[in-house]
This record gives structure tokens, C-alpha cells and sequence, in this order.
């Protein structure tokens, strides 16, 4: 009600809450946090399981540090990749018949790339071979002036003759491994880097500690399933 002051009135004003506005804070910022939990679970869930994957597939790395796939070679390399791959296998049937490796000059001359000259082939790769007792190399080194296209190395590891692993002819074998008639398992990796100085030359048995990367068609890692 008003109230009298010396003649004159004085209006009082009285602010009514409801009794539940306490309530409705606490709802609020219960809510507020609710989403904001909702957002960052989101994130997380997005991050560890891309979009237009498995849902239960766990994201992985796609390959080691010293690898690269095929997929994310460029064009001309992928060609001398497909091209390493064929002469490899003719030169495994070789292996196979005369129990030696072939050298490239006779590979040239039956013209099975990369082996023989290509047109297509601007780099203008000069191949060698060289091998040991269970370690076998053919080398590819870019002779067009430039400097700047990669040399490529197909590196060929045989079994220890009494100790290593033998399988079935007809076994299947991973896109690492080869078989040679009698069952003894090859280990073949095909690898490439930027051209070295000219005294880094001999027998490559472990290219990955030398700067080489390995080219490999699938992933080495298998997909892991969320449990």
C-alpha cells in the first residue's frame, strides 16, 4: 500500500518470484551441461569412427612409417610399380628353372620391363642386380638429367636352406611372400626414394634403415573390430 511522508506518497514496489524459479536455474544449466556433453561425444565418436567406414571398424593407421600404398603413388610410379611386379614374376619362373637369378641384360633382351628400355619411361631407369648368399637386389637409378625422379629397388630375401619355412605349392601366400616349387617361401618387397649419392651402392637387405620406402598395394594392418 502506499505509504504518507510529509504530505507527499511514497509507492513502494514489491518484486514477486515464483516459488520454482530456484528450480528452473538448476533445470537450465542441467540442460545446458546435458548438450554440451552431447556435442563433445559426438566429436569423439566422429574422430574414432569416420564417416562411410564400418561402425565397427576402428580407425588405424594405414601403413608404417617407412611404407606408402599404391593408392597414394603417383601416376608414373604407380606404372613402374605394376611394371617391377611383372618382371619379378618372370624372373621367379626363372629362379625357378635354373636356380639363379637372371641377369637384367638377358631380361632386356626378352624385353620384360622395367627391364628393357621404355619410350614411355622419361627417367630413362638403368637396372642392375646384385645378390648375395640368401639376398638378391635389382636396382633401378634414374640416368635423365634432373635428379629429381626416384630410384626403385626390388629386394628379394631367400629362406635358410635347412631352417626356413616351407609351405604347400598351393598354399596361399600374402602379396609379400612368393613360392618357389619346392614349397620355400620367398619374402619380396618392392621399394622406392629419392636418388642417393653415388657411394651409397652395394647389397640392400634392410632398405628401410637406407631412406627407402616400401610400396605396398594393401595395408599391412588388418581392420580391428570394436568389442
Amino acid at each position: 500500500m502506499p505509504t504518507r511522508k510529509r504530505g507527499a506518497i511514497v509507492a513502494n514496489t514489491i518484486d514477486v518470484k515464483p516459488p520454482s524459479q530456484s528450480d528452473e536455474d538448476v533445470w537450465v544449466a542441467n540442460l545446458a551441461a546435458f548438450i554440451l556433453l552431447c556435442v563433445i561425444y559426438t566429436l569423439a565418436w566422429e574422430g574414432a569412427f569416420p564417416r562411410g567406414g564400418n561402425a565397427r571398424t576402428r580407425a588405424v593407421p594405414d601403413c608404417l612409417p617407412f611404407q606408402v600404398l599404391f593408392r597414394d603413388l603417383p601416376g608414373p610410379e604407380q606404372r613402374i610399380f605394376r611394371e617391377m611386379q611383372e618382371g619379378f614374376a618372370e624372373a621367379l619362373a626363372r629362379r625357378a628353372s635354373s636356380g639363379r637369378w637372371p641377369a637384367v641384360d638377358d631380361l632386356a633382351q626378352d624385353v620384360v620391363p622395367p627391364f628393357a628400355p621404355d619410350a614411355i619411361d622419361k627417367t630413362r631407369l638403368r637396372w642392375t642386380r646384385d645378390s648375395g648368399d640368401l639376398v638378391a637386389n635389382y636396382r633401378g637409378v634414374p640416368t635423365a638429367p634432373g635428379g629429381a625422379a626416384p630410384e626403385f629397388l626390388i629386394l628379394i630375401q631367400e629362406p635358410e636352406p635347412l631352417t626356413g619355412e616351407k609351405l604347400q605349392p598351393t598354399a596361399p601366400v600374402d602379396e609379400e611372400h612368393q613360392l618357389l616349387p619346392d614349397g620355400s617361401l620367398l619374402h619380396v618387397t618392392y621399394w622406392k626414394r629419392a636418388p642417393a649419392v653415388a657411394a651409397d651402392v652395394g647389397l640392400f637387405a634392410q632398405p628401410e634403415a637406407r631412406g627407402w620406402l616400401q610400396m605396398r598395394v594393401t595395408s599391412p594392418f588388418p581392420p580391428m573390430e570394436v568389442r
